[in-house]
This record gives structure tokens, sequence and C-alpha cells, in this order.
């Protein structure tokens, strides 16, 4: 009779101060000892959704000879202690690898995975350098919880904040009721979760009915909107050069954590340990964070990318396999280059020894005759234009510009990934520049900015920036935003670029650029204080622009 896989369930590890992690661990069938793969999650590792799917079933990896161990985080389930998010990641990291490799069953070789916040305790594991660790792999996260997880451009990321919070303080209530404030408690988070967009449109959000009981972070959160001590605590690329394993890191052109690992990777390439600088591997495919649950591997929002998408990367038990194959038990090299990414538009995918790929800078200018906020709209073209009057919205915080798709992560406010833009293009608080259709392919791989000249009536004013491909046909579809929140002295112009973060995308021959400017994107940010004008000037004075990254091919 054949030997079957072993799972023992909730053993209960202690770490370094007594508090003990619920922990399940799966054995392969025979003696051993084997090397280990350790994933650790907040979301209850006894869900079968969670032992079925995401990006490594531990079943299939046990089937594969690793003996995986599977962690409720601190605080999360069965675990013991205090959830705070973030904090205690890198010291319980750091723990459970150590304990895994001090098993009779390990070989002492240990490898960390994880998607979403199961990839942020893959890299705080990392960053903390246990010294079994040999691998990591990090897919759909985060690594500094402060930009693009919590803040993007000095605005609050409310809708994903909001939903995903909500969900947490649902689990921190019922372990304990009684400490979570009981029965007012409940009654608060069921009055949030009746309608989301009260919640979201209230004037104070550190108030939020509930949160103080069953999720205090969150006002940490608000009360910290700058960089600091607060976030640089939890900063993974503040301590790059402290991961001394390979780390493979996937990210998602679409995913609302996409800036993590941008930034992540560049810190990688400055300042990495020199040991392993040559070992690590960045992938960035055509996915919104949907992908994480393997529920539309080859899609984003509206737009399916097809078999390409996957691209050998095989989404992603094979590729997180063949990685720990080769680093815990010198198995053959998968064969991934450096950077590995998927240019839309082409709908291929491109290999370069960094990111970005080299390229040059190609500049578009803002013109407009002063009214790129009607039908017609205003332009983009090689060169700044004259004299010219700037364009004015108006921001109402009664009436945002809602979010249309783009890097979010709020299925209970708005659809993200590509969507059909004509809708906000066609308000009227909404700036709108097109260039004229391309004779020749623009590829654009790299960073993406709007450098602004811009002037308002208070002294905090949004310019939120959204890069859009225009077909022949017309429909015009999101490639990439970003969104700053800028104080100014009222009435006084300023040069602000808004950091639209990078991509790999091709506009076509035919196709057009068009950049859309607006002072809201709602929900996914929360609003500034209005009402309010903002204006945006573009002359030879004060030339604004968009800035992308061209390359060759």
């Amino acid at each position: 009779m054949a030997q079957r896989i072993s799972v023992e369930r909730d053993v209960m590890v202690p770490m370094r101060d007594g508090v003990r992690l619920a922990t399940d661990v799966y054995l392969p069938p025979g003696p051993g000892p084997f090397p280990v793969l350790l994933e650790r999650t907040p979301y209850d590792k006894s869900f079968a959704w969670f032992t079925a799917g995401l990006i490594l079933n531990p079943l299939v990896a046990a089937d594969r000879g690793f003996a995986v161990v599977v962690q409720d985080a601190r605080g999360r389930a069965r675990s013991e202690g205090d959830w705070v998010p973030f904090v205690h990641e890198a010291d319980d990291g750091h723990d459970a690898v150590e304990w895994a490799a001090a098993q009779d069953w390990s070989t002492g070789a240990v490898g960390v995975f994880g998607s979403s916040y199961l990839g942020v305790t893959s890299l705080q594991a990392a960053a903390a350098a246990p010294p079994h660790l040999r691998a990591a792999l990090a897919y759909l996260t985060g690594a500094d919880y402060r930009s693009g997880w919590t803040y993007s451009g000095g605005a609050f990321e409310l809708g994903f904040n909001l939903w995903w919070t909500s969900f947490l303080a649902w689990d921190t209530w019922s372990r304990d009721p009684g400490a979570a404030g009981g029965q007012e408690t409940l009654g608060a988070l069921v009055s949030v979760a009746s309608d989301w967009w009260a919640a979201a449109r209230r004037a104070r959000l550190a108030d939020m009915p509930g949160f103080d009981r069953a999720a205090p972070y969150w006002r940490e959160w608000l009360a910290h909107p700058e960089p600091g001590p607060f976030w640089e605590r939890v900063d993974v690329t503040r301590r790059a050069s402290d991961i001394r394993v390979p780390l493979l890191h996937v990210a998602g052109w679409y995913d609302n954590f996409l800036r993590g690992h941008l930034d992540l990777q560049a810190a990688l390439q400055e300042r990495g340990d020199p040991a392993v600088r040559d070992h690590h591997r960045f992938v960035v495919g055509p996915w919104d964070h949907e992908a994480y649950l393997s529920v539309r591997p080859t899609a984003a929002g509206s737009r399916d990318f097809g078999p390409p998408a996957l691209g050998g990367v095989n989404m992603m038990t094979e590729l997180a396999l063949g990685w720990f194959d080769r680093w815990l038990r010198d198995g053959p090299d998968p064969g991934l280059p450096p950077v590995r990414w998927f240019q839309m538009g082409e709908d291929d995918w491109r290999e370069a020894p960094s990111w970005p790929p080299e390229g040059r800078e190609r500049t578009l200018h803002l013109r407009s005759d002063g009214h790129a906020g009607t039908g017609a709209g205003g332009a983009l073209a090689d060169e700044p234009g004259p004299a010219e009057p700037a364009d004015a919205v108006r921001h109402d915080p009664t009436d945002p510009v809602p979010t249309v798709g783009g890097r979010t992560l709020a299925p209970i406010f708005a659809p993200g990934g590509v969507q059909e833009q004509a809708a906000i293009a066609a308000r009227p608080d909404v700036l709108v520049y097109t260039s004229a259709p391309l004779v020749r392919p623009l590829r654009v791989a790299g960073p993406v900015s709007a450098v602004l000249h811009v002037a308002s009536d208070r002294e905090v004013v949004d310019v939120s920036a959204k890069l859009v491909d225009v077909a022949p046909s017309g429909t015009a579809t999101n490639v990439a935003e970003g969104h700053l929140r800028l104080r100014t002295e009222p009435g006084a112009p300023v040069e602000a670029t808004v950091d639209l973060w990078d991509v790999g995308h091709t506009f076509l021959p035919g196709h057009a650029v068009r950049l859309q400017l607006a002072p809201s994107n709602f929900p996914r940010f929360d609003l500034a204080p209005g009402p309010s004008t903002l204006l945006v000037h573009h002359d030879a004075e004060r030339p604004s622009r968009l800035v992308l990254h061209e390359v060759a091919r």
C-alpha cells in the first residue's frame, strides 16, 4: 500500500517571547529528512480554499518531497498573542524558520513563500536573516507598508484599507468578544459593513465605528501619513541588504501592491547583499490582485490576456517548486532571467538584466486652449506650446470622480484592472489630453510620471493622473495611474510630479496616448478637503508634461 502524506494540526510553536503560534505540518511519505517550505498567514490556515489553492498547495509540495509548515500569524485564528499588522512578522518569521530547521524531519534547509499578506510574512522573515533560511518567494505583495499599501502620494488608500481592516476586525472580535467591546463593538462593525459608502465618506476616518477596540492600528495608520520611524520599523526596502538568500518576487501591472515590488527591486539592485545579488529574480505579469487566488490568472479587470499571460510562469506552483528545488536541494536552474516582464499591447514576454531596461526618456507636453475639461479635450505634443490659458477643474467632495479600474483592491466599491474610461473622460471635473494617432509603436517599459505646474485656491489639493490607451475604435482603457496630495500656497503655481508607477505597455500604430487628470479618485483614495479649484498650467514657461521610459524592444 502506497504511503500517504501525513498532516499534524495545531502544533503550538513557541516564539522568543513565549507566545505560541498554531502550526500545521505536512510531511511527505517516507522517512525523511526533508527540505522545508514555510508559509505564515493571518487568514486561518484551516480554510479549505487556503490549502486547496493560492500559489502553492501544501499537499502538492509535500507530494514533491517538501515538508510544508503553515502557521497562523500572531493573534490570528488559533495562535496566541495580539494581532498588529506587519509589526511582529520579522521576529516571528525568524523564529518559525529556526524551529522548522531544528525538527527531526527537516534537513535544516528552509524556504519561505506567500502571496499578498502571506508575502509580507515571507519578506519580513527574509529580512530577519534566520541562519537556516535558504530561499524566499513573495507574490503580489508589499515591501514598504506605508507607500503603496496604506498611502500613495500622501493620500490614504481608503477603499482597500477600509475593506481589509473591517475583515480583520471581525476575526479579532470573534476571538474574544468581551475584550473587544462585546455587543457594542459588534453593532458598530455591522454598521460599517451595512453601508460601506457612508463609512468611506465619514468626516473623520479615524473614528470608524468599532475599530478602536477591534482594529486600533487603523487610527495609528491615519495618525502617521508621513514617512518616519513608525513606518521605517517594518519597511523591507530599507533592509534590502539584510536579505541574504535568493529572492523571487512576482508582481502584477494592475496589482495594488506593485509599488512595493518596484521599490524592493531598486533597493536590491542598488544595495543588495553582493553574495546573493546575482541570484534574485523579478517577474511582472499583466495581473491584478485576483490572480493570487488563481481565479483569473490571465486577466486583469475586463481584459483577459489569454494563454500568453502565463508565459511559462505556470501561475504559480511549478515556478515555486522549481525555485525551491534549486535552492533547497541543489536541483536544476529554473532558467529565469534577472528580470522578466509582460509587455502589454504586444502581449509577449521580455527580459532584461535589470529594471528598468535600457531606454530613453520620452516627453509629451500638455497642450490646450483652456478647454481640456470639455468634450474636445486637449492634446499631447512633442513640444510645449506658446502662452496658453490654464485648464481648470472643480473638486466637489459630494460628487467625486469615481474609481474605475486601476491598481486597486476594493471589491466592495469598484472594479479594478483594465476598464473602459469613456464615462470618466466625459466628466466636467476631468481634464483630458490626447496625442495624435501613432504612426509607429510606442513601447513603454519603466517609470511613468506627470510633471505638472498646478495651482489651487486651497492649501490641500489632490491630483489624480491616469495613462490611457485610446484604440482606433475609440475604446479608451487605463494603463497606469498615480495620485498626489499636494500642499500649496493658495493661488501660487508649483511644479509637482505625480508618480504613475511603472508599466510595460506598447501603444500600437493607430492608437493614441491619453493623460487624464482629476482632483479625486474615490473611494480608492480618501478625499481632499473641498470644494476647491485645480488649475493646470502648460506653456513654454510652465511646461506640464507626461514623461515615459521608452524602449526599442
